[in-house]
């Protein structure tokens, strides 16, 4: 028999994206209400049930953070800023803590609403809604860094929603 759902707070203001670590930990996105320069990412470690912070609002220092992605082997993770036009890049841990590597690990195209990391994490794709493209970027599987690739734009208007293989 299925438990009772159970809500938790989250850290931050504005939770909106999340993944999960190959090791079960929740990486959470928190926009702050949209705030300049106000986005961090929160991780929690999931037992019985219950969340436990193990890293709290980290900042961005960038503005509406949005989608997490999180590559296969769980080191880094990168959120899609759509009101910097950018992607920050971190470091998970392995007990799950969140170290910042870059706050602006690369620009994007306007509005990056959406992010998707290839089966292998070799490669992430970005779709930018208020651009109407998408970008390809080739990650580092030693230092999570990103390095841009060949994209594409003229995407039609309101383009949402992204999956990679």
């Amino acid at each position: 028999m299925a438990s009772a759902p159970v809500s938790q707070r989250s850290n931050g203001a504005t939770p909106f994206g999340f993944s999960f670590t190959p090791r079960g930990v929740l990486v959470v996105s928190e926009a702050f209400g949209g705030a300049p320069n106000g986005s961090a990412v929160s991780s929690y470690s999931l037992r019985d049930g219950q969340l436990t912070v193990r890293s709290g609002s980290v900042s961005t220092t960038q503005t509406a953070a949005c989608w997490i992605v999180i590559t296969k082997n769980g080191k880094f993770a990168y959120a899609s800023n759509t009101g910097s036009n950018n992607i920050s890049s971190y470091r998970v841990g392995s007990a799950g803590r969140l170290t910042l590597q870059e706050a602006v690990a690369t620009p994007t195209g306007a509005g990056p609403i959406d992010m998707a990391l290839n089966k292998n994490s070799r490669f992430l794709y970005v779709l930018n809604g208020g651009s109407d493209s998408l970008e390809v970027f080739r990650v580092d599987r030693g230092t999570g860094r990103l390095t841009p690739g060949t994209g594409v734009s003229g995407l039609p208007n309101g383009a949402n929603g992204l999956v990679a293989r």
